[in-house]
């Protein structure tokens, strides 16, 4: 078997899809929201208060923090009763939190 037929073609990507994940990683440039992810990646849902525990955060400023993730469909919000719970949505927030695990080892 040649080279050629070892490797993938790699092609182009679509204009919406990198419009798409320049908003996701707009929305991941700041270091608070992915010590979110990474806490749900960890830890499962969460409601708010056990995630603002968890990193040390007020609760309003980590409930902007997930707000401005759920609008961008990374996270999911359920509400179970008085609680709103958090948890991944969108796997893009993971592969770049992998990407920078895989960079420190």
């Amino acid at each position: 078997m040649d080279d050629t037929a070892m490797t993938s073609k790699k092609q182009a990507l679509s204009d919406s899809y990198l419009d798409e994940m320049s908003d996701v990683l707009r929305v991941l440039a700041h270091a608070y929201r992915l010590r979110i992810v990474e806490y749900l990646d960890l830890n499962g849902a969460a409601p708010v208060f056990r995630i603002a525990e968890a990193l040390g955060g007020s609760q309003g400023s980590v409930s902007q923090h997930l707000t401005k993730m759920r609008t961008a469909k990374l996270l999911n919000a359920e509400r179970r009763g008085k609680e709103v719970w958090y948890d991944i949505e969108n796997p893009a927030s993971l592969t770049i939190l992998n990407c920078m695990r895989n960079r420190i080892k």
